[in-house]
């Protein structure tokens, strides 16, 4: 690990560990939580136009879809829970056949993400696009907490109440309300489910705890799987680990419980900082690399005031620290609240594990050799507890990061051609 990344996360810690009263704290409450004015979304009017404007606004999804002349679609659903998703739908292409009924595929972003994600670099590039284009009706999800997700029955998103949630609920939750939702609206028995990152670990929950789905989900394909982390961690992420904890209950103390959200102050400072003509532009591409995945050549750096201004899209603490427990403990299992509590919520002292031999659905495994998120031993160990792995496929570029999934240069000819290909067999 270089020196200047260790030094910034050094320097993050043992500010954490000093009086928390004063302005340093505030600096950070500021990049991490940071308040209002949000971003404004903007649905008639391209990234382009916006960007010529100098405006704070970006194009939300419909915009970013209907500028390609693509149709598209908004739709609202409420969890049992309480929380109000919106989620969207690309029902066909002018370049597939008008076929009314056509087999419905359910895409799920990752971590801090949004339905965006997956329409940033346009036709001919995106999955969704040559998804459409294939003749499937495509459906992008959206998890509670992030910019599209921000809402609640009774709770306001500055109640802490509303922040407490990790992905166990989203998949326990929200997957089956936006699945039902896209099945009874297509009248379809069934879809295909693609997943990248917690998109897959939240598809593996769905099918462990609520069982039923696997007859709905008739392949699941999963995009750099996160499950187990048994391999032994390094650099930056041996460095989180071990000051996990501490970092976890001073936010909590501080009242932080929402990390990222998308935001005017965190698209113009990662904007000032990262863009190419910065003083601090390698250290930007350097921390990236060190957390996803070093791959250059797959990484246009022209696009990052563009992509920042849509990721991060927000997330709660509580599913950071879930993910925590994961790598430090090496287990698949749900939220560890303590001796005491877990007693009372799970009847035993230890949190129950998930158990993935219940997933009978067709599992196919994608994964990249350069990611430092989904190492292929822990692939495999995924993959001997799975009972019906269909594919298992390490990306033929060696350099394929985490975020290659979504938005390497190459990634049609390296990952979505070959998915398609795949998903024909079972549509």
């Amino acid at each position: 690990m270089r020196r200047c990344e260790a030094g910034a996360i050094i320097a993050f810690v043992i500010l954490m560990q000093g009086p928390v009263e004063g302005m340093s704290f505030n600096i950070l409450r500021a990049i991490l939580s940071p308040p209002v004015p949000r971003i404004t979304r903007v649905r008639n009017a391209s990234p382009r136009e916006l960007r010529l404007k100098n405006s704070l606004a970006v194009s939300d999804f419909l915009g970013l879809v209907k500028q390609y002349h693509y149709p598209a679609e908004e739709h609202n659903v409420t969890t049992i829970d309480g929380y109000n998703l919106r989620f969207h739908r690309i029902p066909g292409s002018a370049r597939s056949s008008l076929v009314k009924r056509k087999p419905v595929v359910f895409v799920q972003h990752g971590i801090s993400a949004s339905s965006d994600s997956w329409v940033l670099m346009g036709p001919g590039r995106d999955l969704v696009f040559l998804l459409a284009d294939a003749g499937y009706d495509v459906w992008v999800g959206n998890f509670r907490g992030n910019s599209y997700s921000r809402s609640h029955v009774v709770l306001s998103p500055e109640d802490p109440k509303f922040w407490q949630f990790s992905f166990h609920e989203m998949a326990y939750y929200d997957l089956p309300a936006m699945i039902d939702y896209a099945l009874d609206h297509t009248g379809q028995k069934s879809l295909i489910y693609i997943g990248h990152s917690m998109g897959t670990t939240t598809s593996y929950i769905l099918l462990s705890e609520r069982p039923e789905y696997n007859n709905r989900l008739r392949l699941v394909v999963s995009f750099a799987p996160i499950a187990y982390w048994k391999h032994a961690r390094t650099g930056i992420q041996k460095l989180l680990v071990d000051n996990g904890d501490f970092i976890e209950q001073t936010l909590r103390n501080q009242g932080i419980h929402e990390l990222y959200p998308q935001s005017t102050l965190i698209t113009q400072l990662l904007n000032s900082l990262c863009n190419e003509n910065a003083a601090t532009h390698k250290v930007c591409l350097n921390v990236y690399f060190r957390f996803f995945g070093s791959d250059p050549e797959q990484f246009n750096t022209t696009l990052i005031p563009y992509l920042v201004s849509y990721f991060p899209a927000g997330m709660s603490l509580k599913t950071l620290a879930h993910y925590y427990q994961h790598l430090s403990s090496g287990q698949f299992r749900q939220y560890d609240y303590g001796y005491v509590e877990n007693f009372g919520r799970y009847q035993q002292a230890e949190p129950p594990a998930y158990d993935v031999s219940k997933i009978t659905a067709p599992v196919a495994l994608f994964y990249g050799r350069n990611d430092p998120l989904s190492y292929e031993v822990d692939v495999m160990e995924l993959k001997k507890r799975l009972t019906n792995v269909v594919a298992s496929v390490a990306i033929s570029y060696p350099a394929f990061n985490h975020v290659d999934f979504v938005w390497a240069t190459d990634a049609k000819r390296l990952l979505y051609d070959d998915t398609i290909e795949l998903i024909h067999q079972y549509k």
